[in-house]
This record gives structure tokens, C-alpha cells and sequence, in this order.
């Protein structure tokens, strides 16, 4: 690998050997264990298995493979892992196989502020606000961290801010164990349901269903003016029912509409934020609309098919068509020439 590419800017690392065979492996695994537990496969032979174990394990593929493969800084080079990656991949995997192993165990002990408790609890705490930064940037990050700082500080705080604080030891084993925290609703959704739509949406991937999906944006929108980049928001909205992610759109979207849109004029810069704006739009089409059908599904009890059938037909009663100007343009009638209005 040349050095040019090793330290090239970017998030994630180049990685050959047996760290890229490590890395694969980890990500096969989540891949399919989310697809056994999707399908409720563990049902089927009658073992007892808590959803929180099944929720740890993933946690714990998904860390070892983010400490694996993004890099701890853009610049840094990405032709290996250095070692403290190491040994926070090697965290990840600890906190996670911890609960996997003893949750039976734990669930029944809640209360009880063990040592190893909070000290896995603590390490989990470090490792996931390191991965959040490294994946979703440092704001995401910091705002943990401030609702972290708060628990433990309300009470130096005046006014409306004022709350109960909570010890260090009590806050790291609640955030690490409890099923509000840590292994809650968005890992669950994450781990029990995207992770499954993702893989139906390669598989349509493998078998073609990429370059139909673009054929037929190609043949709708192709002949108008602006044709490529209309090309690209169609193609976009149609990969997007089925794969519910944006970076997804841009991989299989991108690379066919891009380059046309610059063989067709278009400056390569414009091109690509045409291609990233619709790939977003795509990333919430119906019926997969990433993570946020599922949550609100979740949030609001109800089934998913009615926030997906929501997102798909709006209600009419909800856009003020009085508030819309009253457009005029002329009349083809050969009798007159006065202007209609719509």
C-alpha cells in the first residue's frame, strides 16, 4: 500500500491481512447473528436467551469493529491499528461477553453495586462515548458526556436544573445494565430490526436490483432538462424504500449518476451534493426509513406498518392549500386571450 493512501484523510482505515480478516469476521458475525435473531431462530430450539444478552454480544462486535476500523483522528494513517486500538477493541469485547455470559445472573441482582459492576460499567461508558466520536463526530459525543456530568452534578445546579445527584458507582452500573440505558430502545432496533432490512437490501443489491432501480429513474427522467441529476433523486428515493441508509445510496446510486451528471456539464462539487442531498432523502423513504420508522414504532406502540403507511400518504388535511399563491398562465383556447389561474 502506498503511502499516499495510508495517510490519506478520511474516517476509516485500509486495513490487509489478518486485521482485515479479523474485521470481516467481526462484521459477518454481527450481520448474521442479527439475522438468527430476527427471524427468532433461538426460538426454535428452545433455549432461553435474554434479549439483553443478545444485545451485549452485538454491542460487543460492533465496538471491536469500530475500534478495528475507523481511526482514532482523520489524518492518522490507515494502513493499521495501532495498539491502544487494540486493547479498546479488546474492551469492548470484555463488556459486552460480561453481560452476554452473566446477565441470568445479573438480572436478578440489579441493585447490588458489585465492583465488577461499575467497573465494567465504567470501561463500557468510556468505550461507547469514544466510538460515538469516532463514527457520529464529537457533538454527539460531548452531549452524552454533559448528561453524564449532569447526573452526577444536578444538585450544584439552581433553579429548574436542580435534581437529585447519583455516585459515580450507581451511574455507570444503571447506564451499563439497565434496559433504559445502555442496551435499551435504539440498540434494540439497531441490532433487531435495521441490521435485517440492511441485509435484504444488499441481497437486492447482489442480484441486480441496483441497476433496474436506476434504469427505470433513467428511462422516467433522463430526456428532461437537468435529466442526470433528476436521475439521481429518483434512483435515490427508489434504492432507499428497500436499503433505509444513506451512505448505502451513495455507494450504489453514486456511482452510476455522478459521472453522469459531470459527462453532462455539471461541476463535479455540485454533482456530488446532489448525489449526498437525495441519498439523505432516500436514506427516510418508506416503507424502511432507516432506524427512525422503527423508533417511532416503538415510542408510540403502534404498529410499524401504520407510521409507514403515514409517511407514505400524507394527510391532506395537513397542507393549507389556501395559504398557496394563485398561479397564472396562459389559456391554449384559440377563443381567447385571457390568462387562467389555477
Amino acid at each position: 500500500m502506498s503511502d499516499e493512501l495510508a495517510a490519506s484523510p478520511g474516517r476509516f482505515r485500509t486495513l490487509a491481512g489478518a486485521p482485515a480478516k479479523l474485521l470481516r469476521a467481526l462484521l459477518i458475525s454481527s450481520t448474521v447473528l442479527g439475522s438468527l435473531w430476527a427471524l427468532e431462530v433461538h426460538n426454535y430450539f428452545e433455549i432461553t436467551f435474554f434479549k439483553q444478552q443478545y444485545l451485549a454480544l452485538f454491542l460487543a462486535l460492533s465496538l471491536c469493529a469500530v475500534f478495528l476500523a475507523v481511526k482514532t483522528y482523520p489524518k492518522q494513517a490507515g494502513d493499521h491499528v495501532p495498539w491502544y486500538d487494540w486493547f479498546l477493541a479488546l474492551g469492548g469485547m470484555a463488556i459486552g461477553l460480561y453481560v452476554t455470559i452473566l446477565y441470568p445472573t445479573i438480572a436478578y441482582r440489579l441493585g447490588i453495586l458489585s465492583p465488577d459492576r461499575w467497573i465494567f460499567g465504567g470501561l463500557a461508558l468510556i468505550l461507547v462515548i469514544e466510538a460515538t466520536r469516532r463514527v457520529a463526530g464529537g457533538t454527539l459525543a460531548w452531549l452524552a458526556l454533559g448528561v453524564i456530568l449532569y447526573t452526577k452534578f444536578a444538585e450544584f445546579l439552581p433553579g429548574i436544573f436542580y435534581s437529585k445527584s447519583a455516585s459515580w458507582m450507581r451511574i455507570a452500573s444503571y447506564l451499563y445494565l439497565d434496559s433504559n440505558a445502555m442496551l435499551g430502545l435504539p440498540i434494540d432496533v439497531a441490532a433487531g430490526v435495521v441490521v435485517a432490512f440492511i441485509l435484504f437490501g444488499q441481497a437486492l443489491y447482489a442480484v441486480g436490483g441496483d441497476t433496474f432501480l436506476t434504469s427505470l429513474a433513467l428511462i422516467a427522467t433522463g430526456r428532461y432538462r437537468g435529466g442526470p441529476a433528476k436521475v439521481s433523486v429518483v434512483s435515490s428515493a427508489l434504492f432507499g424504500t428497500v436499503s433505509g441508509s444513506a451512505v448505502a445510496n451513495v455507494v450504489v446510486d453514486g456511482a452510476i449518476t455522478i459521472p453522469l451528471m459531470k459527462r453532462t456539464g455539471f461541476p463535479a462539487h455540485m454533482a456530488a451534493a446532489i448525489e449526498a442531498v437525495a441519498s439523505n432523502g432516500g436514506q427516510i423513504m418508506p416503507p424502511v426509513m432507516g432506524a427512525a420508522a422503527f423508533l417511532m414504532a416503538e415510542f408510540l406502540a403502534i404498529p410499524y406498518g401504520q407510521v409507514a403507511l403515514a409517511a407514505a400518504i400524507p394527510n391532506p388535511q395537513s397542507v393549507a392549500w389556501r395559504d398557496f399563491p394563485r398561479i397564472r398562465f396562459p389559456s391554449f383556447a384559440k377563443s381567447s386571450n385571457r390568462g387562467g389561474s389555477f
